[in-house]
């Protein structure tokens, strides 16, 4: 049956219909881990949509994995995200209240049958499993589209002693307006591409909690600008070191707002551009060049001798050699 010029049209349009959802959606997760296979793969949902879409969500998915042989079963659900900012934002608001820290490739927190596990640019969470190394790094690198970065550095600057997983993590105005809707999103200037951490104090003795922010400016020019803007905030107290500005939101005393932020300090690294080393800058190479000149000094030393000592053999061997080397004697000995 022949088709006219609009089911030639159709065609194309109703394929990529078809296939949108399969286009949609790639595996972030292996086939297999070990003995273990991969079993019917499902969308999973964000925490909080708004908020995980700022933090760069790029695609995600639950998967069963079992091994018949030892009737082993767990799931795993995976977050890809845009770098590893996100990746580590989103960890830290997924991790339970009751989460412990492990040592991991990137960083790790772990209840009694769950990890979470942020490496890259992806957020793991193995459900009723705790994989060892290998397990793990064959998940993240066989997963598309894995990007490795380091962490992000401002959780560095935050003072020690806050409440147990606490922390939070804000990239822009959705969760500024979760975590800390105290703050305007105009002080906060997201378009400078700032960031601030959050998290929870509260000293020994102490009747209540205290909030303390920590933005992070690329520059100092940019935080000194908006610097007056939390220092307007009502009941805060706010300070600037270099490009951070550290905001204590309704401290539970003065003292403690001046105890936290005391602790938030900038220390600018400088790092001086030098010359690679060159050969010539090398001691051990110094001295090999000295023994090479004296093994070159001494080798011209003996075929010079081998030079002349022949020379001078070949012209015994001559006439004129014998002319030349007639001795001449006074006989001086027997005169007085």
């Amino acid at each position: 049956m022949r088709l006219n010029a609009s089911n030639n049209c159709m065609l194309p349009k109703a394929a990529l219909i078809l296939l949108l959802p399969a286009l949609a959606f790639s595996a972030i997760l292996p086939d297999t881990i070990g003995q273990l296979k991969r079993g019917d793969t499902v969308a999973a949902p964000a925490p909080d949509v708004k908020v995980w879409n700022e933090y760069g969500l790029q695609e995600s998915e639950t998967t069963p994995y079992s091994d018949p042989a030892t009737a082993k079963s767990f799931t795993i659900t995976g977050y890809r995200f845009s770098d590893s900012t996100g990746a580590f934002a989103a960890w830290i608001g997924v991790r339970p209240s009751d989460a412990r820290k492990f040592e991991v490739d990137g960083i790790g927190a772990e209840t009694a049958t769950d990890q979470y596990i942020a490496v890259g640019n992806l957020l793991l969470i193995f459900h009723g499993y705790k994989p060892n190394k290998e397990e793990l790094a064959h998940v993240f690198l066989t997963a598309p589209h894995y990007s490795h970065s380091p962490l992000p550095s401002l959780p560095g600057f935050m003072p020690p002693g806050a409440i147990e997983n606490s922390e939070r993590y804000i990239l822009g105005p959705e969760s500024l307006a979760k975590f800390a809707p105290a703050i305007p999103a105009s002080t906060a200037a997201f378009h400078f591409t700032s960031e601030a951490e959050l998290a929870e104090y509260k000293a020994p003795g102490a009747a209540g909690k205290t909030t303390l922010v920590v933005f992070n400016f690329p520059g100092i020019e940019m935080a000194q600008k908006q610097y007056p803007q939390f220092e307007a905030i009502p009941g805060a107290v706010a300070k600037r070191s270099g490009p951070l500005v550290a905001v204590a939101l309704n401290p539970a005393s003065p003292n403690e707002a001046e105890r936290l932020l005391s602790q938030v300090k900038y220390q600018a690294e400088v790092t001086v551009a030098e010359p690679p080393p060159s050969l010539k800058n090398n001691p051990a190479n110094l001295f090999l060049n000295i023994m090479i000149l004296c093994g070159v000094l001494i080798a011209f030393c003996l075929v010079s001798g081998l030079v002349f000592g022949g020379i001078r053999y070949a012209a015994r061997r001559s006439n004129s050699a014998n002319e030349a080397d007639e001795m001449i004697s006074l006989h001086l000995s027997g005169r007085s």
